[in-house]
């Protein structure tokens, strides 16, 4: 134990690009304000945050290390392994943790060594290292000599000169670079440049509800189906394809349930409630898209929480109150025709005054036919009144 915290085993951990921390204070300090803990959900943050206060109480202060097993952290914080595997995995990726000495359960100790428990893992606490000074003109002299006189050496060191990256593990092919942060986001990009170029037909429709199309569908088919949804979001937002698809249908996920379509959550990034048209585009000058994407639909909820209305729901209902009117117009018009016609046969007036075909098509001609043909009626009129005042 004392070996997994040396100096060196514990100064061969640190990735490229980072450093051990000074203070445990500065660690908190880094990962509180990391920037991609600002598009979590709140209880990831929330659960992100008190794995770093138990961090910070098990930390050891002289080593800069961390030695625990997930089952304790689960424990303490009240969640499973797998979401204490997750949060450590991003803080690796976010450059804060390092791995010293990878964890072994006791079935997969081997016997040779004696030992018959498992080996919690250790961790060093790193940040991210700040950016190296540009140098001067004789600096740069001299790195270019540096380079010209270094051009014939290998870049890979021999196998036996790198030291192992872990303290319990013998020399791998690995040894010969240090390990780095894995680009999820790159790794997120191209798995939806890869879905969208197979995409013969929209995945699903933009103007219909997300939900399975079978009744009693299983779990599997719902999140397939916000899945689809999700992946179609993203290839007409493309600003969307930065954040990883189960992000966008996290933040999607209320409104869907809402009845809300893919058009309407396209129409919410552009256009506020009151008809306004946003004047940023979704563009350019994004740094945080799944903060911005959750802006723009927030935009779109009531106090208690609840989405609006969406666009194509008012287009629903709009329609819907029409034919709802005109139904009762022909129903009021089919009343009185009735009582009309019962008046008629029961005598109670001697005459009805109904409009001809040719009056109803007459009456709906344009005003300059209308007017056309009554000048020339009228002319016809005089002529023949002309001549037969002629003829007496």
């Amino acid at each position: 134990m004392a070996y997994e915290r040396a100096k060196a085993v514990v100064l061969r951990a640190v990735p490229k690009g980072c450093r051990l921390a000074r203070h445990v204070v500065a660690w908190k300090r880094a990962v509180l304000e990391h920037p991609a803990l600002e598009l979590m959900r709140a209880d990831g943050r929330s659960n992100m945050a008190a794995l770093v206060e138990v961090i910070a109480l098990q930390q050891d202060p002289a080593s800069r290390t961390w030695r625990t097993t997930w089952g304790w952290v689960a424990e303490r914080l009240g969640v499973h392994e797998d979401s204490v595997g997750r949060m450590i995995r991003r803080l690796k990726d976010w450059g804060l943790l390092a791995v010293v000495a990878t964890g072994r359960s006791a079935a997969y100790t081997p016997r040779a060594t004696g030992k018959k428990q498992g080996e919690a893992p250790v961790y060093a606490l790193t940040v991210p290292a700040p950016p190296a000074p540009a140098p001067t003109p004789a600096e740069n002299t001299s790195e270019e000599a540096a380079t010209v006189v270094d051009i014939n050496v290998g870049p890979v060191p021999p196998k036996g000169v790198c030291s192992p990256p872990h303290a319990r593990e013998s020399l791998s092919p690995k040894d010969a670079a240090a390990p780095r942060p894995s680009a999820k986001a790159a790794a997120q990009r191209r798995e939806v440049q890869a879905a969208l170029a197979k995409r013969t037909a929209p995945l699903w429709p933009t103007h219909a509800t997300v939900q399975p199309s079978k009744v009693g569908a299983a779990r599997s088919d719902w999140k397939q189906a916000y899945r689809w949804a999700g992946l179609e979001l993203q290839h007409h937002a493309l600003v969307l394809r930065r954040i990883t698809t189960a992000y966008a249908v996290a933040v999607a996920k209320p409104y869907f349930e809402a009845g809300w379509t893919v058009a309407d959550v396209l129409h919410a990034l552009d256009w506020t409630p009151a008809g306004v048209r946003y004047t940023h585009d979704a563009l350019t000058g994004i740094e945080h898209p799944g903060a911005w994407f959750a802006a723009r639909l927030r935009a779109w909820t009531h106090a208690d929480g609840t989405p609006h209305r969406s666009p194509d729901q008012r287009a629903a209902a709009e329609a819907e109150q029409r034919r709802a009117e005109a139904v009762a117009a022909a129903a009021r018009y089919a009343a009185r025709q009735a009582a009309a016609e019962a008046a008629v046969e029961g005598g109670e007036v001697e005459s009805v005054a109904v409009r001809s075909a040719d009056e109803v098509s007459v009456a709906r001609r344009p005003l300059r036919e209308r007017f056309a043909a009554a000048y020339a009626a009228g002319l016809a009129e005089a002529t023949r009144r002309t001549g037969a005042a002629g003829a007496e």
